[in-house]
Formats: C-alpha cells, sequence, structure tokens
C-alpha cells in the first residue's frame, strides 16, 4: 500500500495567500516519493493565537485523517508557527504526531521529526523548542507593536478603524 502525506498550510488572516506554502510542501512530498494522489492538502486562514488548539479546524482536520487513515506517515508545514503561535500547541500537536508515528516535516528551516526506522531525532526536538518559543515570543512582540501604534494614533486623535469618534480626524488610510 502507498503511503499518504498532509500538507499542513496556514495563513492567518483572510488577505493572506497560502498558495507560496502549498507549493513548497507539495515539492518537499514529491521529492520524498509521495505521488499527487497520495498528498492530502489542509489549507486553512485562521489564526495561530487566537485559537485554541481545539478550535482550529486545520489542527482538527489533521488528526481526523490521521485517526482515520493508518496509511498517512508524514505532516509537512512551511514552518513552526504554521503549526501554531503557541508553544503549549505545538507540543501538543508534536506529541500527538509522535504517539502516531506519524513523521513532520518542517520546511524553514528544514527539520525532521523522525528517522528512517521510525526514532525520534532527538536535535530535531531541541529545535523545534526553540523554533516554537521564538514563534510565540514573535507574536508577543507583534502584539505589542500594534498596540502601541494604535495608542500612539489615539493619542495623535487618528483614526485607526470603526466608527468614527467624536473629535477624531480621518487622514489618509494606514497600513499597520
Amino acid at each position: 500500500m502507498a503511503k499518504k502525506c498532509i500538507l499542513l498550510v496556514r495563513v492567518s488572516t483572510k488577505k493572506q495567500d497560502f498558495s507560496e506554502q502549498e507549493k513548497e510542501c507539495y515539492n518537499l512530498a514529491i521529492k520524498d516519493g509521495y505521488t499527487p494522489s497520495n498528498i492530502i492538502v489542509i489549507a486553512e486562514k485562521e489564526s495561530g493565537v487566537k485559537l485554541s488548539e481545539e478550535e482550529r479546524a486545520g489542527l482538527n482536520k489533521m488528526k481526523q485523517h490521521i485517526e482515520s487513515d493508518s496509511q498517512i506517515d508524514c505532516v509537512y508545514c512551511w514552518e513552526v508557527s504554521r503549526i501554531a503561535r503557541r508553544k503549549k500547541v505545538s507540543f501538543s500537536i508534536l506529541d500527538y504526531l509522535k504517539e502516531h508515528h506519524v513523521n513532520l516535516k518542517i520546511n524553514k528551516p528544514s527539520l525532521t521529526l523522525l528517522d528512517d526506522k521510525g526514532n525520534e531525532i532527538i536535535g530535531m526536538s531541541i529545535a523545534f523548542s526553540i523554533f516554537a518559543t521564538m514563534s510565540e515570543l514573535e507574536a508577543e512582540m507583534l502584539k505589542e507593536r500594534v498596540k502601541r501604534t494604535f495608542k500612539k494614533l489615539k493619542e495623535e486623535k487618528k483614526y485607526i478603524g470603526g466608527t468614527v469618534p467624536f473629535g477624531m480626524i480621518v487622514n489618509e488610510q494606514r497600513e499597520l
């Protein structure tokens, strides 16, 4: 029986495009010997910060496929932050994949969870931990930058979206 893999692709907003992530993961899977008919694409536009693990449609679909199809032996993901922006969720997914003997291959940086015999590659777990931590910190820093920008714009009485409150000035459209 031919083995199958999942491409787990995620972007955070409806405006973003995930085609490049999908293409790169697809090419990795093909390079590793999977055929197009044995590649399952799970692509979602959902927040890795705002939603809990249980609320994430992409992660739920991935788990459903793994539990219903014993031929799935690998999940490809573009980078660690595409799995989750919180360490707790990242490690939960890593543990889930280990328990189900499903390999995880990250494109950037190149990380592989299991060796050819199905044993965990210790160095990968260490690197995964570092990148999961960096992903969470990056999300927290972005949140703080946005907060500071909104506060500054509000202090300057500039429009930041929504209904224009009395006394606010609507200038040019700003990209945050």
